[in-house]
């Protein structure tokens, strides 16, 4: 019997409802369908239709996915699957029962409270875990990736109903999300969760 057996199957999702949106991106909740009534929730994040016709940023977006698929991690949402339907780019990722952090953030306020320091430390910690092991991560044969987000904000962090804090939109984060300076360089990030070196135009 051979070991290198090829299995050929196809995914079906149903969009449920959009979860997320920003500048070049849509996120939704949906349905994975497979075989014997098999089910899953999933995150599924399709490329807005203005920039379909972008090919850079196209080959930005199948990139990033192709490498965030191999940052398993617990501070990490996950990456499932890179697929294409009616000429369209899709990622199916995690789905996150909770809220991204600047909702949560929001919640606290509007009930009168502030955020405990302890529960402060223990979010940027996961979020710092998260951060170092795609810094850290190296290609398979040994070669460092060097991996920086570049664009961690309140919305891309997820805080979920069970305590768990997740790192989202590497993908679109590097590919999109950019801001133009007078001389037409090319910065990627939001400008109020820059680092210093982002915003001065130095290497990250």
């Amino acid at each position: 019997m051979k070991d290198n057996i090829t299995i050929h199957d196809s995914f079906r999702y149903e969009l449920i409802r959009k979860i997320a949106e920003g500048g070049m991106g849509v996120v939704y909740e949906a349905r994975q369908y497979g075989a014997r009534d098999f089910t899953k929730t999933v995150a599924i994040k399709l490329i807005k239709e203005g920039f379909l016709d972008q090919p850079m940023f196209l080959k930005n977006f199948i990139g990033e996915a192709k490498l965030v698929a191999n940052l398993i991690h617990t501070n990490i949402v996950q990456t499932y699957h890179l697929g294409e339907a009616n000429g369209k780019c899709y990622i199916a990722m995690e789905y996150i029962h909770g809220m991204n952090l600047d909702q949560f953030l929001q919640l606290i306020d509007a009930n009168g409270r502030s955020l405990p320091p302890e529960l402060a430390v223990f979010i940027a910690s996961r979020i710092s875990r998260g951060l170092a092991y795609a810094h850290q991560k190296a290609s398979s044969d040994g070669t460092p990736l060097d991996l920086v987000h570049r664009d961690v904000s309140l919305k891309n962090v997820m805080v979920a109903y069970e305590g768990d804090v997740k790192i989202t939109d590497f993908g679109i984060a590097k590919a999109g999300g950019y801001l133009i300076d007078r001389e037409g360089e090319v910065a990627a990030g939001k400008a109020d969760f820059m680092s210093p070196e982002q915003a001065g135009f130095e290497k990250t």
